[in-house]
């Protein structure tokens, strides 16, 4: 269910994708694209494929943890996911 993506041979991209056994979701831990290779759809089609190898499997939903600050966010919207939860972490410099 884990991904890679190549250009010229060399990988730009992984999804990587847990099978966790008691749940009847799926679970992508980690989504990277190469920075000289973003912006091209590449995490895009990562994404679709984990989607549909958990949904060859009989998954029906899949899950994925983020933080706001990776930019991602529009790009896990765009390809259909909603979010869950969220949360907010406070901090005082002393």
């Amino acid at each position: 269910m884990s991904a890679l993506a190549f250009a010229d041979g060399q990988p730009v991209g992984a999804a990587l994708s847990l099978d966790l056994p008691d749940t009847d979701e799926g679970y992508i831990e980690q989504v990277a694209v190469r920075r000289d290779h973003r912006s091209r759809g590449i995490a895009r089609l990562l994404l679709q494929n984990a989607f549909h190898a958990f949904y060859e499997q009989g998954r029906r939903a899949c899950t994925l943890g983020t933080h706001s600050d990776t930019g991602a966010l529009n790009l896990y919207l765009r390809v259909g996911m909603t979010v869950r939860h969220s949360s907010t972490v406070f901090r005082k410099d002393l």
